[in-house]
């Protein structure tokens, strides 16, 4: 039997519809539940379907109001960057034999953006290092490099094996700095208006003494959210999305290969423990 259980009433007024500022849709005069118009913030659907860009629209379902030109640039450039996470994410290994054992398609996205939730590579390692850069901004960069360099050199006394992360978005990836993650950041820098967060991060990372601590893509993706204007919450979210397009074309290029297209562990790696 369970004890202290708390059993008074909450005494809640539940809301007697949905509402929401998101999206409006006015009823045909045939059918009340089918739509004669929708609006999306206020613009009609058509016209945005007709004028904007889909990262534009994108922008809008989540922040209420359509990019300047500055922000639709770096977040197009943002999304292109983050598109594919690689083949060897486990997000995307997932996607592959889940494809390969012929689960059903409507199955694999979801199954897949599960794995590729995680803390480590996945998108609340995007959450956190938004958490990070927004408590430590208004730090000097060069003493924030100092510190991650004080937190890496602990955690790797402390740590037998597996990456270094001194903060959520940055440290070493497969053992040494992610040189293409860096290599995304330049060119973010170089081709957008890139804002405050992006530069600070940048300035931390240049000042950082130990060289295989470097740019993770969750600290690229969380700077650029942040200089959009997005939360952590919902930068997690656009992270997801943004990363699931190449989780969901690694799945479709295996969807008819056999399961014997994907490698299977020989015995001796499989430890009981």
């Amino acid at each position: 039997m369970v004890k202290n259980v708390d059993e008074s009433s909450r005494n809640d007024a539940f809301c007697d519809k949905i509402s929401t500022a998101i999206w409006q849709e006015t009823p045909s005069a045939e059918n009340p539940y089918t739509v004669n118009e929708a609006r999306c913030h206020g613009y009609e659907h058509l016209a945005l379907i007709n004028n904007r860009s889909f990262s534009e629209v994108l922008f809008l379902l989540f922040q209420g109001e359509l990019p300047t030109p500055e922000q639709h640039q770096l977040l197009e450039r943002l999304l292109t960057s983050l598109i594919h996470p690689g083949p060897r994410h486990n997000a995307c290994r997932a996607a592959m034999n889940a494809a390969v054992s012929k689960t059903h398609v409507s199955n694999i996205l979801p199954l897949s953006l599960n794995v590729f939730s995680g803390e480590q590579g996945g998108s609340h390692e995007v959450f956190q290092a938004m958490k990070y850069l927004q408590q430590h901004y208004e730090t000097s960069p060069l003493d924030a490099a100092n510190t991650l360099t004080k937190t890496a050199n602990t955690q790797r006394m402390n740590t037998a094996e597996g990456d270094i992360m001194p903060a959520a978005g940055f440290g070493t990836y497969y053992g040494s700095a992610d040189t293409y993650a860096k290599k995304l950041v330049d060119n973010l820098v170089q081709s957008c208006t890139a804002g405050p967060h992006l530069h600070w991060a940048n300035a931390m990372i240049e000042g950082v003494k130990d060289p295989t601590i470097s740019w993770r893509i969750a600290g690229v993706a969380g700077a650029c959210l942040l200089d959009l204007g997005f939360s952590p919450y919902k930068g997690e979210l656009i992270f997801q999305i943004a990363c699931a397009p190449g989780i969901a074309a690694q799945a479709a290029e295996k969807a008819d290969s056999p399961i014997t297209e994907m490698p299977f562990l020989a015995e001796e790696n499989y430890v009981i423990k």
